[in-house]
This record gives C-alpha cells, sequence and structure tokens, in this order.
C-alpha cells in the first residue's frame, strides 16, 4: 500500500470508530436493489477466470516523502489522534498541528491533495481463477496479491462474506467524477463490528472494518472493485489493506 493510501485509510479507521457503532443489516427481505446487485456480481463472475488490474493513486514523487511522515507521526501518536480528531471532526479538514510530523507549509500541500485526488494509475495485473458450486463462488490469484482470495459470494442466499465475516448490503452507490478512487455505479457492503466491552474495559478501540465495491467504472469495458480490510486490536492496527482495480 502506497504513503497516501496508509495516510487515508488510517484516518479512516479512526473516523469510522470515533462512535464505536455497530450497524445491523436491515434490508434482507425483499430487497429490489440487493436483487440487482447480486444478480450484477454473478454476471461479472460468470466465467471460469478474469484478469483484475491493480490500481494506485499517481502520487507526485517530491509528496511521497511527507506523506510517510505524516502517516508515522499519526501512528506513533494514535491516542493523541483520536482525540483531535473528535475534537476538530465533523467532515472538515483538520488544522495544522506539529503533532503531523511535517510543517505547516506541507500540510497545505496534503490537503491540497486531498482536495484534488491524484489519478488512479495501473500498476500490476494477475490472472484470477472463479471456482463456482451450487452458487457459491470463489476465486483463486496468481499473482502475488491474494486479497481476492478471501472474497465469497453466495448467489442463491445472497451473502457476501470476506474473511469469514458477511459483510451487510448497503446500497447502490453512484460515485461523481471527483471521487478519489474515481467514477463509477454500482453496489457496497460494508460490516462495522466494534467490541464495545473491550473497547470500554481498555479505553482502546477493538473493532474490524470491512467495505467491498462493485461496479461500472465511467471507463467503457471496466467493472470496479475495491475491498478495504482493516483490524485493529486495543488500539493496535493489526490489518490496513486495500485492493482497487478493474475487472477485465
Amino acid at each position: 500500500m502506497n504513503p497516501l493510501q496508509h495516510l487515508l485509510s488510517a484516518v479512516l479507521l479512526v473516523v469510522s470508530l470515533a462512535g464505536f457503532a455497530q450497524h445491523a443489516d436491515t434490508s434482507r427481505i425483499n430487497d429490489p436493489v440487493r436483487d440487482s446487485a447480486f444478480r450484477f456480481a454473478e454476471g461479472v463472475f460468470s466465467r471460469p477466470s478474469f484478469v483484475f488490474e491493480t490500481l494506485e493513486p499517481d502520487i507526485p514523487a517530491d509528496m511521497q516523502p511527507i506523506l510517510i511522515r505524516m502517516n508515522n507521526a499519526i501512528m506513533a501518536n494514535k491516542d493523541w489522534f483520536i482525540e483531535y480528531r473528535n475534537k476538530y471532526g465533523g467532515g472538515q479538514s483538520l488544522p495544522y498541528d506539529e503533532h503531523f510530523g511535517i510543517t505547516r507549509e506541507q500540510y497545505r500541500e496534503v490537503q491540497h491533495m486531498e482536495s484534488q485526488p491524484p489519478q488512479l494509475v495501473p500498476v500490476d495485473s494477475q490472472k484470477v481463477a472463479v471456482h463456482a458450486d451450487n452458487d457459491v463462488i470463489q476465486f483463486k490469484s496468481d499473482g502475488n496479491t491474494h486479497l481476492l482470495d478471501y472474497l465469497v459470494l453466495d448467489i442463491r442466499q445472497q451473502q457476501l462474506m470476506y474473511g469469514g465475516d458477511t459483510l451487510p448490503f448497503k446500497g447502490a452507490v453512484t460515485t461523481p467524477p471527483s471521487d478519489p478512487y474515481g467514477q463509477w455505479q454500482g453496489y457496497t457492503w460494508r460490516l462495522e463490528r466494534t467490541d464495545i466491552t473491550g473497547t470500554l474495559e481498555s479505553g482502546k478501540p477493538t473493532a474490524r472494518v470491512v467495505q467491498v465495491d462493485l461496479g461500472r467504472s465511467a471507463k467503457p469495458g471496466n467493472t470496479y472493485l475495491r475491498i478495504e480490510y482493516q483490524d485493529m486490536k486495543a488500539g493496535v492496527t493489526t490489518a490496513n489493506l486495500e485492493l482497487i482495480g478493474f475487472i477485465r
């Protein structure tokens, strides 16, 4: 994962855990949007294999060390950052603080990058085998990245699972051209799970955030897939992974 992805995903996890909320799936029965989502997924993966083209943000070389320093500073001061984010959060950009580990001018450059995200560019591709048995679809990657191998789709039961977790269906999504992940239209599944008792006892969050996005990219002929997996135990990040790309 590149420096910008580390930074954005670390902030996203903190924001997601700030309320210590657990979202339940209440749309299981008679949901035409859910039906469309699984019909779309079945159509995408109704073939023996596909090529997955991995995408990453095209970050200017001079910004990479700045993002690394900021990311390291935040990870080294997670408790402070959670309090700071809760104090000044609310969807707006955080005011500068020396704890960010970079200068005020460098932070302005980071804010500018966040307001005008870099374009996603191809960095790798791999062949992925599709195995379907009784409407259950699984995957096997032949490259170095095996994050797709943990994805399971049960078309008949209308369930999407990742790493053993069943992700609640969140609905249809249409993003604008300015979206950091590009313009696409499709569906989202998202799990947010928090160990409330353990978090309250230790004062440090234990939680998991898993999200899968699947849809049609604005670029003709491309199917967009994004997998986000973040895990935190007693305030320590144990997993911070993200896969973005096109199914061809």
